[in-house]
Order: C-alpha cells, then sequence, then structure tokens
C-alpha cells in the first residue's frame, strides 16, 4: 500500500476533544475500505493520519478476515495504532467473513477481481447489519465498483440503495456537500432519456424530505431553504420548452411548502447554483445526475463528500470512485475521505426534528 507523504498533515494534540451520546458514552463510527485493489485503502490511512478521528471516537474499521492481517500491518507501519479495548476511543479492526479466496487475500493495486469485489461486499453488509442493531452511530463507506452487488436479486444499483433497502429507509435520497454547495439529484444512474419518465412529484417530495431532515438533524440548520431545479431549459418557458415544470415540479414545489418547508422552484438551473453558492439556499434539488454533479465538481471537486439522507444512520462516503488506474502509486488524494471522516464525526449525535 502506497501513501503519499506529501500528501499527509499530522494532526497533534496533548488533549483530544471526545465525541460523546447523551448518556455519555463514546460516539461509534464505522468505516469500511471498499474494494481493496482502489484507492480505499490509501485514502483511509492518509485521512486518519490527518483527522486523527480515532483518537476521538471509537472507530470501527470493517474489514474482511482475511484482509485483517494486512490491514493491522499496514495501521503499524503507518503508526496507527489498534486500540486496547473497546468502550475506549481507538482504532478497532472488525474481523468479518469469509470474504473471498483467502489463498489470494490481498489484491493487487488496480486489479479489481471477484475476491476482493466479495471482500468489500462482505464488510458492507456487516456495517450495514451493525447499523440495524445500532451498534454504531455513523458509516463511513470506501468507494467500491457496482459489481460488488452483482450477486444480489434484485441488485441494487450502489451502496446508497442497498443500504436504504438494508436500514429500512422510507424515503432516502443522495446529497452530495462541499462548504459552499450542496446538491441532491432526484434521479441517479439513469440515461439522460430516461428522465422525463422517470420523474415524478412524489420522487421529488420524498427527496425533498429526506434532505430538509438531514440538514435539520445532521447539520444544525433548522429551517432549511431548499431550491428546486426546472428540468428544462429555462425551466420550461411557461410550456414552451417542456410540460414537466408545471405537470411535476410545481405540485411537488407545492406539496413540499404544504409541509412547512421553505422551498423555492422551479429555479431554472442555468442561475440556481450561483445563488446556492452565495448563500440563497442551503440545498438544490436537481433532476438528475449532472444536473447535480457538474456545478458541485465545479465548485468542490476535491472536497465534497456523499451523504444518504433519510438513514436511520447517518452515511457518508468520499465522492469519488475506486481510482483503479492510479491504485498503490502513492498519489491519491485523500482530501474527500477526510471531509466524510470529519462529517461523520459531526453528525454522529444527531438533533432531534419534528416528524414530517
Amino acid at each position: 500500500m502506497a501513501v503519499s507523504g506529501t500528501r499527509i498533515t499530522r494532526m497533534e494534540s496533548d488533549s483530544w476533544q471526545l465525541v460523546r451520546k447523551s448518556d455519555g458514552t463514546l460516539a461509534r463510527i464505522g468505516v469500511t475500505l471498499g474494494d481493496a485493489a482502489g484507492i480505499g485503502p490509501e485514502v483511509l490511512i492518509q485521512a486518519l493520519l490527518h483527522t486523527q478521528l480515532h483518537r476521538r471516537v471509537e472507530l470501527l474499521v470493517f474489514v474482511a478476515s482475511e484482509l485483517a492481517p494486512w490491514l493491522h500491518a499496514a495501521c503499524q507501519r503507518f503508526g496507527l495504532p489498534l486500540a486496547a479495548r473497546r468502550g475506549l476511543p481507538g482504532l478497532t479492526l472488525v474481523s468479518v467473513g469469509p470474504g473471498g479466496d483467502s489463498g489470494n487475500a490481498v489484491p493487487e493495486p488496480g486489479i479489481s477481481t471477484l475476491t476482493s469485489r466479495q471482500q468489500a461486499f462482505c464488510a458492507l453488509e456487516a456495517m450495514a447489519q451493525a447499523a440495524v442493531r445500532r451498534e454504531i452511530d455513523a458509516m463511513v463507506t470506501g468507494p467500491v465498483p457496482k459489481g460488488i452487488f452483482d450477486h444480489l436479486q434484485p441488485r441494487p444499483p450502489g451502496q446508497t440503495e442497498y443500504l436504504a433497502r438494508t436500514l429500512g429507509a422510507p424515503r432516502f435520497a443522495m446529497m452530495l456537500a462541499g462548504p459552499r454547495l450542496r446538491v441532491v439529484p432526484v434521479t441517479t444512474h439513469v440515461a439522460l432519456r430516461d428522465v422525463p419518465q422517470l420523474l415524478t412529484t412524489q420522487g421529488i417530495v420524498n427527496c425533498g424530505l429526506a434532505a430538509a431532515d438531514a440538514l435539520q438533524r445532521w447539520m444544525d440548520i433548522s429551517e432549511p431553504r431548499l431550491a428546486v431545479c426546472g428540468l428544462n431549459p429555462h425551466a420550461g418557458e411557461g410550456g414552451r420548452l417542456g410540460d414537466e415544470e408545471e405537470r411535476i415540479i410545481v405540485p411537488a414545489v407545492q406539496e413540499l411548502r404544504a409541509l412547512g418547508l421553505e422551498v423555492e422552484g422551479p429555479v431554472v438551473s442555468d442561475t440556481v447554483f450561483h445563488f446556492a453558492v452565495t448563500g440563497r439556499y442551503d440545498v438544490v434539488l436537481c433532476m438528475y445526475h449532472d444536473q447535480a454533479l457538474g456545478p458541485l465538481k465545479t465548485v468542490h471537486f476535491h472536497d465534497a463528500c456523499n451523504l444518504t439522507c433519510g438513514l436511520p444512520v447517518p452515511r457518508i462516503s468520499p465522492d469519488h470512485g475506486t481510482a483503479y488506474d492510479i491504485a498503490g502509486k502513492g498519489i491519491a488524494d485523500a482530501a474527500s475521505m477526510i471531509q466524510a471522516l470529519l462529517r461523520a464525526e459531526a453528525i454522529a449525535v444527531p438533533r432531534e426534528v419534528p416528524a414530517r
């Protein structure tokens, strides 16, 4: 495992501010590596060296049993001591499995295999079940390929949908969040030609409610301000450029307002992100993937993270993929994983909000 020393800044302190829950116990955060053939392991180690999060919470790294010795050795090599016992701040490896063929346990960087994907799913499944049992207060997931779910029927599109289904979330949404801009795509990984048929009023309402709940419980924004994008240029221009705004989006905005939320829309998408970045909105609901991700990554290419809104236990991940092409080369940028860990720390103890 290669880690670029030039990208690591150690946070040193003689006393650490422990993150405690209302009952006095330490917050407990679960983490997965993702596919160990990708950059997940190296960006996690970089992020821990930078944030020293394991000194303030119980940090549980869920890892396939045959990978645990390899990860243990890596932690020792980079000066990340494991916790003496549970209940205290520290880093604990939670060995789960079996995850794959133990005869070829440690994948070669950059080469994803059936074994490495099985290992990734095994760790994710174990962490999800710990969340179901409320044994952890937040989850941070490493990057994986969609292929880790190929053995499931029906096959979830990704970790977001898998966790929502496993944790029984009645509604959920994917929020990409940076320091200045937050976006929620209503439709995610679908062909652009299919978006108009997949958009529904209820789908927009569900995303709006999940996003508002996350802003209130996890980000301490008591009265979130939502903007809802139009789908078409100029938000349809009164029906001349499409009727989805009047037929689908306007009723969703009206329903969200009736539920007590501060919502504007449909707002034209060529100006809404400027107003969001300059502070007018707390989140922008977007109708399709690139409408959300294009502006987000223009502003926060390195320092955004991905939150799954609507879960009973918050889940955060870096907003990048496995990056097999640079895995093991020591050049992976850990900024997004750093943001994911710090965000998990900040929201591991959520505030209570009224139900809608």
